[in-house]
C-alpha cells in the first residue's frame, strides 16, 4: 500500500540499493491506488500530523520533476470554517508556514 511506497522511496532517497516492493498484482493496483487524493494540511489536531501533511503536499509537488514520472497530483482548495478557538489557532499556524 502507499506506507509500503512511503518506506521504500525514502529507504531510496536515503541510499538503499536492496528496496523491495511488493504489490499484488503491479505497482498501485491495490491499497496503494485508494490512498490517492484528499492531500490537506488542514484537520489535523497536532503541530506533528500537520508537519507530516505538509511535509506529504510537497513531496507530492515534486515527484514528478524527480522521477520523470508523473502523479497526476493537482492541488485544488477547500473551505473549513474554524468552530473553536483551538481549531482557529491550528489554521492560523498552517497558514504562517
Amino acid at each position: 500500500g502507499i506506507i509500503g511506497c512511503s518506506v521504500a522511496y525514502h529507504l531510496a532517497l536515503q541510499g538503499w540499493k536492496d528496496v523491495v516492493l511488493l504489490e499484488r498484482n503491479k505497482l498501485t493496483s491495490g491499497t496503494t491506488w485508494h490512498a490517492a487524493g484528499l492531500v490537506c494540511t488542514f484537520g489535523s489536531l497536532s503541530e506533528t500530523s500537520t508537519e507530516f501533511r505538509k511535509y506529504t503536499k510537497n513531496l507530492y509537488k515534486r515527484l514528478e520533476a524527480e522521477t520523470g514520472l508523473s502523479t497526476g497530483f493537482k492541488a485544488c482548495g477547500f473551505i473549513e470554517l474554524a468552530t473553536e478557538v483551538d481549531r482557529l489557532e491550528e489554521y492560523r499556524r498552517v497558514a504562517a508556514a
